[in-house]
C-alpha cells in the first residue's frame, strides 16, 4: 500500500512540474511574442493625439482568433470615445473609430 501511495505521490509531482513548465512556457511567449497592453495604450493615444494622462475608462482587452491576436483599445477623453484594434505582434493599427461621448 505504502508503495502505490509512493508512485501516486511521484506521479502528481512530476504533473505539477510538467504543468509549470509549459505554463511558464506559454508566460514567457505572451510577454516576449506580444506588445503588452500598455504599448497598445500608449500606440492608440498617440494616434488620438492625446496624452495618457487625460484618459479616462480605459479598457485593453487581449483577443486571439484563427492565429490571429490583437488589442481592443477603448478610453474617452474631452467628451470624445475612441475605440481601436491594433494587431498584437506588430502594433500597427487596424481599425479606429472616435464619436462624441453624450453623459
Amino acid at each position: 500500500m505504502k508503495k502505490v501511495l509512493k508512485i501516486i505521490v511521484i506521479v502528481l509531482v512530476l504533473l505539477l512540474v510538467a504543468g509549470g513548465a509549459v505554463g511558464g512556457f506559454f508566460l514567457h511567449r505572451y510577454n516576449t511574442m506580444y506588445i503588452g497592453r500598455d504599448e497598445a495604450l500608449r500606440i492608440a493615444a498617440k494616434d488620438a493625439g492625446v496624452e495618457l494622462s487625460a484618459l479616462r475608462d480605459r479598457d485593453v482587452d487581449f483577443d486571439v482568433e484563427h492565429g490571429s491576436a490583437w488589442y481592443e483599445v477603448g478610453f474617452d477623453v474631452d467628451g470624445m470615445e475612441y475605440e481601436y484594434s491594433l494587431d498584437a505582434i506588430t502594433g500597427e493599427i487596424l481599425y479606429s473609430c472616435s464619436e462624441p461621448w453624450y453623459s
